[in-house]
């Protein structure tokens, strides 16, 4: 499954500009000194979709369990623990989205893992990315999670890969927080996001491609929308 378009522009330069505007004094400052640290929490509600029906393995790699995303700027070093958390929503995702959700130790073992699996899905994060105040000139944080997800036959064979873009917005909350509670609140909503995409386009990208079979599809969803207040998608 292709990338749609339009929606994996370059993250940082993307949000850097759609947020920078008019210098604000001190907000170096809430970008922060040392080490930002935190550990990412899933905020995926359980999507209200009509389930494909079909028996699907899913395999997750280690690099996605247990991945820490690190940066060195100056000034700061970035620790953000996202793995967990991304494991835990995709796998709720997988389950109410099919009838089945198979855990499966590589994407070769569907057929030996259970001969209902009709195929297995392996999720990978291309690519974390986030702007601070710094860097953007205003009084936000945001982040950016871009996502691969690839199919395989159950005897392992490749068959079709999609990619998509959560993003995440959120302002600075104090000045002496050096920001890291604003930025983790922008990764769960960049979270939310691709959740939401996930939820509501994976089943056409895959029906569209003759990959699984159509049936009618509820257009009900628990994952909402933010709010003005907390946008979490940039304008165009």
């Amino acid at each position: 499954m292709q990338a749609m378009s339009g929606t994996n522009a370059t993250p940082v330069a993307r949000l850097a500009r759609v947020l920078r505007r008019a210098s604000w004094p001190l907000l170096a400052l809430a970008a922060g000194c040392g080490t930002t640290e935190f550990e990412a929490k899933p905020t995926i509600p359980t999507p209200l979709v009509t389930k494909i029906p079909i028996v699907v393995g899913v395999y997750l790699p280690p690099e996605f369990r247990e991945k820490v995303y690190r940066e060195k700027r100056e000034g700061a070093d970035f620790a953000v623990t996202i793995g967990k958390a991304q494991s835990e929503a995709f796998m709720r995702l997988m389950e109410a989205m099919f009838t089945r959700a198979v855990p499966v130790p590589s994407t070769d073992a569907g057929a030996s893992t259970d001969p209902a699996i009709r195929g297995v899905i392996e999720p990978v994060l291309e690519d974390f990315a986030f702007v601070t105040p710094a860097d953007s000139g205003s009084d936000v944080y945001a982040v950016s999670l871009k996502y691969r997800i690839n199919g395989y036959r159950p005897d392992g064979k490749f068959f079709e890969s999609w990619t998509f873009t959560g993003y995440g917005a959120a302002a600075v909350e104090g000045m002496l927080s050096g920001g890291t509670e604003s930025l983790q609140k922008a990764t769960q909503l960049a979270m939310r996001d691709a959740g939401a995409r996930l939820a509501t386009e994976f089943r056409e990208q895959a029906v569209v491609r003759g990959l699984l079979p159509d049936v009618p599809a509820s257009g009900a969803t628990e994952v909402a929308p933010p709010t003005d207040a907390e946008s979490n998608t940039p304008p165009q």
